[in-house]
């Protein structure tokens, strides 16, 4: 038998919820991998074997069966009649849905507004890795950030070329940069804690359920804010602001095969100088900072705060890199700060207009768009927060064979029958 245990008055009681029959062991399958045949022998258990007929001519499988509702029972095309009946089987679904985790379940629902009859069309929808439509904004969210990075790369090429000579042109008076001298190699330290950062991202990644959505929020913000620091830079050229930026006088060139080869530089080292690349002009704002910010503010809000330690290394690295950066002379003190306010305003805009149901008025997604333009087609199947769920990364594969393995054994289940009713016609 399956058991489950209510607390009614203080008092355990047990009542069996479904019975292994027919030689079928169904105590190793959840019921999200029952078939209509195993939802039938649910019914014959419960005492609703005058049902089976009905719950098998409207496809309800297991994974439709732990979402069914009173109200699902009460309206077409189920349309019970019987008041008794009705609160009987509904309280016994509950009971199977609590004994299963039911809330995972429909968060999930909500997460992606999985329809209960995409499984009933569609017996194949079961052999899905990915959640609806997330593979492709996934793709689209990394394209936009792939583009907004050209688009960096093109700014910085210009604003390289635009840096006025230091000999006419001195570097701007600054408060930090005026009081500490210069720190060798503190730039390859700050781009190590972006290292170990981008490290801690993709460890989390990893491991979390909601991986995609948290990869496509990523992407969509780092790829704004990039946007913003090319109009920035190519808006306003600051003089360098250290001397020791000698390479700041050699220019690209004139002609457009020199800076396409200099964008092409960028873009493949990642504007980063342990890959090699050396840049001026590009200072308002500081996208090394910003990439240290959303990188630290991607795992602290993603992480489960029981894990204060990994939050607190995560505002370390960040603040350290920043410090970093400045130490190194390679930004004005202005940029880092900008480009920290930028960045986490951002980030606080973006997951505030996703963990809220207001946005799905009109009104706000015409304000989204200025900033965020794929915002609503990003988020339009996410209508709540999500939860900081676990999972190891070859769990969703093991899920992905044995749903496979069951949506082929019913369609085999399937063509027997109609093989049958074929040689009963001849």
């Amino acid at each position: 038998h399956y058991y489950i245990t209510n607390n009614l008055s203080n008092e355990q009681t047990e009542q069996p919820l479904m019975m292994v029959c027919c030689g079928t062991n169904l105590e190793s399958l959840k019921p999200d991998f029952w078939t209509k045949e195993d939802v039938g022998r649910w019914l014959e258990v419960n005492g609703f074997e005058h049902l089976s007929v009905k719950f098998d001519e409207h496809d309800i499988s297991g994974p439709v069966l732990m979402m069914l509702t009173e109200q699902d029972l009460r309206k077409p095309p189920l349309s019970l009649q019987k008041l008794g009946e009705i609160k009987r089987l509904s309280s016994i679904l509950e009971q199977l849905q609590r004994a299963y985790n039911v809330a995972e379940v429909r968060r999930h629902r909500r997460m992606y507004r999985t329809d209960s009859n995409d499984y009933s069309n569609d017996v194949r929808s079961g052999l899905s890795l990915i959640p609806k439509n997330e593979g492709l904004k996934f793709f689209v969210s990394f394209l936009y950030a792939l583009s907004s990075l050209i688009v960096t790369s093109i700014a910085m090429t210009v604003a390289h070329d635009r840096v006025p000579d230091m000999k006419k042109i001195p570097p701007l008076p600054d408060i930090f940069l005026d009081n500490i001298p210069t720190i060798p190699h503190a730039f390859e330290a700050a781009e190590a804690c972006a290292v170990s950062l981008t490290f801690s991202f993709f460890c989390l990644i990893l491991v979390h359920k909601h991986r995609f959505v948290i990869f496509r929020r990523y992407f969509s913000i780092i790829g704004t804010v990039f946007l913003l620091r090319a109009l920035t830079m190519m808006s306003t050229t600051l003089s360098v602001p250290g001397e020791h930026l000698n390479n700041c006088e050699i220019r690209v060139g004139d002609s457009w095969d020199e800076k396409l080869q200099h964008v092409i530089y960028i873009w493949r080292g990642a504007g980063m100088s342990i890959s090699g690349v050396r840049t001026c002009g590009d200072y308002m704002f500081s996208g090394h900072t910003a990439v240290l910010t959303v990188l630290n503010l991607f795992v602290c809000e993603y992480t489960s705060s029981k894990l204060k330690f990994i939050q607190t290394i995560s505002w370390s690295l960040n603040f350290f890199g920043a410090f970093f950066i400045l130490a190194a002379h390679e930004h004005y003190t202005i940029d880092v700060i900008v480009a920290f306010y930028i960045t986490s305003r951002t980030f606080a805009y973006y997951h505030v207009l996703a963990n809220s149901l207001a946005h799905k008025q009109r009104n706000s997604q015409e304000l989204t768009w200025s900033w965020f333009p794929l915002y609503s087609y990003f988020e339009e199947n996410v209508d709540c927060k999500i939860q900081n769920e676990y999972e190891w990364p070859w769990t969703p594969i093991i899920e992905f064979v044995m749903r496979s393995y069951r949506v082929i054994s019913h369609l085999r289940q399937e063509r027997r029958k109609n093989s049958e009713k074929i040689i009963k016609t001849q």
